[in-house]
């Protein structure tokens, strides 16, 4: 996997950290693996990508438009409103 240039130095910058408050030598993969395993416990996902700028450009649209797929499994408004916003079904 490649990554720019600053983010590397920035991975350098944490595996210094990690190696002062431990005293242990770890590897800029175990790093990573550490932060995609607390991203992943987090209640909140961590916004990884921009906020898209407005208006969004025709060529993306359609491609969003394609994304979604149908599961074959019929959802009420109810449930969707529980799952999102939280409470019961």
């Amino acid at each position: 996997m490649k990554i720019s240039g600053r983010a590397n130095r920035k991975l350098d910058a944490l595996q210094a950290r990690v190696r002062l408050r431990t005293g242990k030598r770890v590897t800029k993969q175990s790093v990573l693996e550490d932060l995609v395993e607390r991203a992943l416990d987090r209640d909140e996902a961590p916004m990884l990508l921009p906020a898209p700028k407005y208006p969004i450009p025709s060529k993306l649209r359609r491609l969003l438009r394609t994304y979604p797929e149908d599961w074959g499994v019929e959802t009420a408004e109810d449930e969707i409103d529980a799952i999102l916003y939280g409470g019961e079904r």
